[in-house]
């Protein structure tokens, strides 16, 4: 305002003298001081002169006009981009992330329409801004040019947004942000747009806002007065596809391909457990992701804990890693499974193997992800040769790092005991996330004993006890702290697909209701997930 102020001054009084400021060079600064100097000459014309004048942008008898007309003229202002007809499929706009690209592309299939994914992001030099800065960015640039074309402004690269646009716009992630709001503007708000997670803008710039119950409780509580958006809509997990049957197709595919070795598929024989310990042919899956804003990582205390796994508990390992595990906790994982030298007591998968042959690439599954966002040339997360799901359908017992919101959901989904590695590093959002599922009885904390956990047993004797394990007292967990544990409550078991189906159809049903003119029903709008 101070830049305009100024400008405004020297255009009315040139007379006067210079006022010296640092922002003189502004761009556009002289366009908006010569439009606000000129608003009160346009409007104390004559009523005839008035209605008579030239539009705006034009001049009267080819030339002249008031400095206002040429003024918006310069600037371009030009009506917004009219409503564009779109056909009856799917975008998902990529984030570069393994799970918020597996929320999306659920959302996608279940609309039932054919989908593809679009990699849009911003440039590298700008990808540091937040997010606010960069929605300015792109309303400026959508003001000053408003002509409808198909290319990518300058601030944007990736695939092409070319009409025809689809029906339905997805993504999940800060990253696709500026896709989902690329296809919204260029199509006049006919692509009905819908973002997963708390977006850091206002809720307005999208159609549908999904949110979970701990960015409601943390991030959107947090705006204050502005935390009353009325289209957003809670959900109780992640978006995921395991189902009882999904984890069974993919057990058996892993052994039909040999992706984890026979050993684990093998059942062992029954045999009575030593006293406090599990029974021998026990399998922990293991999921560690990588630290970030609101969760770190103590390597050496992750390891030394899932050491007792094999050496106190007599457990057999499967570990996977994802995308953001560090390399220092892969190297320490790695120096310790080679202590251990046994290939049938721990095994572990990193989804970021370089692929060995161009048949690995070439049955790499429907989504490969080596054509989308994320680390080039690895084997896709989200292919068939990936063993991730079997690893779910093997154990019977899953643990899983404090960092990742989306592999503790994918593991609930599994309706097996969940226990949290490293909760107590966790803050923020995710220390409400972690403490939500602990006072549900949905996981417990990762603390296993350094020596077996000594169960209470009858007078009968320490014999009779392992003989008969009904005298044992069974509520004392031995991969938790010690002591008694209420029982397990798994309220989301194969809730995934349920819940992504319930959203599509509230998809579809809201925007009939938009292109209808008609309001959105009662039970739509009050329904909750």
């Amino acid at each position: 305002m101070e830049c305009i102020a100024h400008a405004a001054i020297r255009i009315t009084a040139p007379g006067r003298p210079t006022y010296s400021i640092n922002h003189r060079h502004c761009y556009g600064i002289k366009q908006w001081a010569t439009v606000l100097t000129s608003i009160p000459r346009t409007h104390n014309l004559p009523l005839q002169q008035y209605l008579s004048r030239a539009p705006y942008g034009t001049a009267a008898g080819g030339g002249g006009g008031t400095r206002h007309e040429k003024a918006a003229g310069k600037m371009r202002m030009t009506p917004r981009i009219a409503y564009q007809p779109t056909n009856a499929s799917t975008w998902v706009i990529s984030d570069g992330s393994v799970s918020a690209d597996k929320e999306a592309v659920n959302l996608a299939k279940a609309l039932s329409l054919p989908w593809q994914i679009k990699r849009v992001q911003w440039r590298k030099g700008l990808q540091w801004l937040p997010i606010p800065f960069k929605k300015l960015i792109m309303d400026y640039h959508h003001v000053v040019n408003r002509k409808h074309t198909d290319r990518l402004p300058w601030f944007l690269t990736g695939d092409s947004l070319a009409a025809p646009y689809p029906s339905f716009v997805v993504g999940a992630g800060g990253k696709a942000i500026p896709g989902i709001l690329q296809v919204s503007r260029m199509s006049g708000k006919a692509s009905f747009s819908s973002y997963i997670h708390f977006p850091a803008l206002p809720f307005i710039h999208f159609d549908q806002v999904f949110l979970q119950r701990h960015e409601v409780v943390v991030q959107l509580a947090a705006l204050g007065l502005m935390k009353d958006q009325k289209n957003y809509f809670r959900i109780n997990s992640t978006l995921n596809s395991i189902t009882s049957k999904s984890l069974q197709l993919a057990k058996t595919r892993a052994r039909d391909n040999n992706l984890i070795p026979e050993s684990f598929f093998r059942n062992s024989t029954p045999s009575s457990p030593s006293l406090g310990s599990m029974p021998a042919d026990t399998i922990v899956t293991v999921l560690i992701g990588g630290p970030n804003e609101d969760c770190s990582h103590h390597t050496d205390r992750m390891v030394h804990r899932l050491a007792r796994l094999v050496d106190v508990q007599n457990c057999r390992v499967l570990i996977t890693f994802s995308q953001r595990t560090a390399d220092n906790t892969k190297q320490a994982i790695a120096k310790w499974q080679k202590e251990i030298q046994d290939d049938d007591k721990i095994f572990v998968y990193d989804p970021m193997t370089p692929m060995t042959s161009p048949q690995d690439a070439a049955t790499s599954g429907e989504v490969s992800w080596s054509n989308v966002p994320g680390p080039k040339g690895v084997m896709g997360f989200m292919s068939d040769r990936n063993p991730y799901e079997a690893m779910l359908a093997l154990a019977d017992k899953i643990v899983v790092t404090a960092d990742s919101v989306a592999m503790a959901n994918e593991a609930l989904a599994t309706g097996k005991p969940v226990y949290i590695l490293g909760g107590e590093l966790a803050r923020g959002k995710l220390k409400v996330f972690h403490r939500y599922l602990t006072d549900l009885n949905m996981t417990r904390a990762f603390r296993p004993g350094r020596i077996p956990i000594l169960p209470l047993i009858s007078s009968t004797g320490r014999t009779e006890a392992i003989k008969n394990r009904s005298q044992v007292n069974d509520t004392a967990d031995p991969l938790s702290y010690p002591g008694d544990h209420p029982p397990w409550k798994n309220t989301l078991e194969g809730k995934g697909p349920e819940d992504a189906k319930k959203l599509a159809e509230r998809l579809v049903v809201l925007r009939e209701c938009r292109l209808a003119g008609k309001r959105v029903p009662v039970h739509v709008a009050d329904a909750t997930c």
